[in-house]
């Protein structure tokens, strides 16, 4: 592991740099406990930066993107940024038209956390204590983070007292765990907004990209939050059962495309509870990279930089519309409000895990 300074004009955090035994490398940053580079071999052992990531500290302290970043402790949108628990109306900042996305400031996005390096051994111990079937060992040094959401944070109640677990592990999967634990009853939502383009960070468009959800269905959505209604994927642009280009959900002439401007939707994915499991694949046939997301979580969204805006950023490269594509394991956007979807709250006292992966071969 190799810990060193990341600057900003006048603030600055530990970055860390995890190696995996088969030549990939992860850097993080304390601040929004975000991947800045993630390299991956291809075919040839040559390996790329595969993470659209911002050029230094200071940009993504001012970044509304969440490139790379843990995001909460209430991912995606909660419908009028209101919703009730034990009773009592709880509000949220109005900060996506009529919604809220991702919580606001302070969250895990834009904040600073604690790191620290940590051996197998006691990554190990974390993963164990999961309890989520079908996760490989650590393989080696590992990251974790620490941060305390504060009681009454945008508005949801109690300390939540939360940890990220960053490991390789020994099938070639960079793990990212989550831990809660909150002194009252609150949401617990956690996911990470890495946006990933296979070929490479400077790549340019993803439609070409081939990917597979394991997914019969999505949550069909008004006003761009999900109204606890479904959308059978069969026979529509949703269906990536069998594989099929990105292109493919990235057209306006969908009533659920149009408004995100391409394809920004929860795939309600076909997992056994408890069990870490393969759910989407995506794969670059250019650099023959291929990529497996895994998850005990019962959504995945799929977001492909239809707001990228051509910016320079890393490497002064302007990373344009449909420049990458965000695979995020979830609970359902919206589920606080909507009985039939899985509870994102969790219980005074208690501790919750959820966890994703994502493996190269």
């Amino acid at each position: 592991m190799i810990i060193s300074e990341y600057k900003g004009k006048d603030k600055s955090c530990r970055l860390f740099e995890m190696r995996s035994g088969f030549g990939a490398c992860c850097k993080i940053i304390e601040y929004g406990a975000l991947i800045t580079e993630l390299h991956i071999p291809d075919k040839d052992k040559v390996t790329a930066d595969i993470m659209l990531g911002l050029k230094d500290l200071d940009s993504y302290m001012t970044d509304q993107s969440n490139h790379g970043s843990v995001v909460g402790r209430s991912a995606n949108r909660i419908k009028g940024a209101s919703y009730t628990i034990n009773g009592k109306r709880y509000e949220a900042p109005l900060n996506d038209g009529n919604n809220n996305l991702h919580g606001g400031s302070p969250s895990y996005q834009n904040v600073f956390w604690e790191g620290r390096a940590i051996s197998s051994e006691e990554a190990n111990e974390f993963i164990n204590a999961m309890k989520i079937e079908g996760v490989s060992p650590a393989e080696g040094e590992s990251v974790l983070l620490h941060y305390i959401s504060p009681d009454g944070a945008c508005g949801f109640p109690g300390n939540l007292d939360t940890y990220v677990l960053y490991s390789w592990l020994t099938d070639r999967t960079l793990l990212i765990a989550y831990k809660g634990t909150s002194d009252e009853d609150t949401i617990f939502a956690p996911t990470n907004h890495a946006y990933f383009n296979l070929g490479g960070h400077d790549s340019g468009y993803i439609g070409n990209n081939i990917l597979t959800i394991d997914a019969d269905k999505v949550t069909h959505k008004t006003d761009a939050c999900p109204d606890g209604t479904f959308i059978d994927v069969e026979g529509t642009i949703f269906d990536f059962r069998r594989g099929a280009p990105v292109s493919q959900v990235l057209t306006l002439d969908n009533d659920q495309t149009r408004a995100s401007l391409g394809v920004d939707q929860n795939f309600c994915v076909d997992r056994e509870e408890g069990k870490f499991t393969v759910v989407a694949t995506l794969q670059d046939d250019r650099s023959s990279r291929k990529m497996e997301v895994l998850t005990d979580m019962p959504g995945i969204q799929i977001y492909a930089g239809n707001h990228l805006g051509g910016n320079l950023q890393k490497g002064d490269i302007p990373y344009a519309q449909y420049g990458a594509i965000c695979l995020e394991a979830q609970m359902y956007p919206n589920a606080v409000n909507i009985p039939e979807f899985t509870s994102p709250i969790i219980k005074k006292g208690q501790t919750v895990y959820h966890a994703c992966g994502y493996r190269f071969n």
